[in-house]
């Protein structure tokens, strides 16, 4: 690889260290490198100056600082246009490097690919009081997160969270800016990838993910990525699990039956969300509830 572009999207977040640590790792690689964050329109000003702070303060680092938001799909396809070099390594903010060889594993990585996707992990103790829903449904997913795992359906495990891709490769597809809000632009994205028959390979090469919301923020986003599914579904089609599920119990003259237990169980159900016992099979069940009543 003969160089590497860093792409960070930021919104009301301080990650400082992320860049900080990768910087550090790229400067040791001995390429041209280049590593730039795209803030979109951050409302906390704190972060945003401490952001600013540490991407002046660094060769090869820049910060784009967007004056209104535009989304999460929109400033991945920013930061791709404002790229230089011939691979582009996205990233969450609110994501932290585990190896000292996290670039350098990619770089290994990088030819043997069009896409590359490195993991992601999670803390083994609870973070804080209340975001317990979304912890726990991150550690069990942990589970289903190894290299080997993922490459049994790799197009379908595709995630943004971190991976690395052939600059080429992603400006012929780029993510759908009718996504609004959070939810299923990556899952688009992949069957993408698998449509146009693109390689893609996983392997072990995590980042911590640090982003782990309060219960009813999780639930909010949540039930904001069900709306965007319903709106993309004929795009989207096989490509999520949760719509095969609700087809299947449709294809069963069942809907009304769905939808009665919705009207009957769906506030009970959340308020164990949003409890500090949260329940993941009944998670499972309130995204089935609330699709069902969000179907015309």
């Amino acid at each position: 690889m003969a160089s590497l572009s860093i792409l960070i999207p930021v919104y009301n977040r301080n990650c400082s260290e992320l860049i900080s640590d990768l910087h550090a790792q790229a400067c040791t690689l001995g390429i041209p490198f280049e590593l730039i964050v795209a803030d979109d329109h951050s409302t906390d000003a704190e972060a945003l100056n401490a952001v600013c702070d540490t991407a002046s303060s660094l060769e090869h680092c820049r910060l784009i600082a967007l004056r209104q938001n535009i989304g999460r799909s929109a400033i991945r396809n920013l930061l791709a246009d404002n790229a230089a070099y011939s691979k582009l390594l996205f990233m969450d903010c609110d994501a932290a490097v585990c190896s000292p060889q996290y670039l350098a594993c990619y770089i290994e990585a990088s030819g043997k690919a069009d896409v590359v996707c490195g993991g992601a992990r999670h803390s083994d103790t609870l973070p804080q009081p209340g975001v317990e829903l979304r912890w726990r449904y991150e550690k069990n997913a942990d589970r289903q997160r190894s290299a080997e795992y993922r490459g049994r359906t790799p197009y379908a495990r595709f995630t943004p969270f971190n991976f690395l891709i052939s600059r080429d490769v992603f400006q012929s597809i780029r993510f759908g800016t009718t996504f609004k809000g959070y939810g299923y632009e990556d899952v688009l994205f992949g069957l993408e990838l698998e449509r146009r028959g693109i390689s893609i390979l996983h392997i072990d090469n995590p980042l911590l993910h640090l982003g782990i919301e309060d219960n009813a923020t999780y639930l909010g986003k949540t039930e904001e990525a069900i709306r965007n599914l319903l709106v993309h579904k004929s795009d989207i089609q096989q490509g999520s699990t949760l719509l095969t599920h609700y087809n299947r119990i449709c294809g069963l003259h069942l809907r009304p039956l769905l939808r009665a237990t919705a009207r009957l169980f769906l506030k009970p159900i959340k308020r164990n969300l949003l409890g500090s016992n949260p329940s993941l099979r009944l998670f499972a069940l309130y995204k089935l509830l609330f699709l069902s009543i969000q179907q015309a």
